[in-house]
């Protein structure tokens, strides 16, 4: 599972008002909460290809509202290996996500797309791509 530290959009996530940051041991290991829920937030990341990366622009340009039929009129499917890395902070009731869509080019990723986060019914359904 990745840190919060090594993602792009890692400060983005922390600077949130509904992101509670609870540091462990030391400071060696890093929690996030999701405030108005008080749900931990875990760390996703999967793979697509090229084709399926313009689809994921597709869905995350659409307005929140339109997520949901974005994603059922956009089908993707993850793979081992891709191209296109979608990276999220996802909270355990799935009522909170932050991603962002990212392209592997000069030998690493580059964000695609800025952090969209969203809550509520558009997080779920956002969270069935994970």
């Amino acid at each position: 599972m990745a840190k919060i530290n090594h993602l792009d959009m890692g400060a983005e996530v922390l600077a949130l008002d509904d992101v509670q940051v609870k540091k462990g041991f030391m400071g060696l290991t890093i929690k996030l909460i999701y405030k108005p829920t008080n749900s931990a937030i875990k760390i996703k990341e999967k793979e697509y290809s090229l084709e399926d990366g313009k689809k994921l622009i597709s869905i995350l340009n659409s307005a929140p509202s339109e997520v949901e039929s974005s994603i059922k009129k956009f089908p993707v499917s993850a793979i081992s290996m891709g191209n296109m890395k979608l990276q999220a902070c996802l909270s355990d009731d799935h009522q909170f996500v932050a991603t962002q869509l990212l392209a592997f080019k000069d030998f690493g990723y580059q964000p695609v797309t800025e952090m969209v986060t969203y809550t509520g019914k558009t997080a779920e359904a956002f969270a069935q791509l994970f």
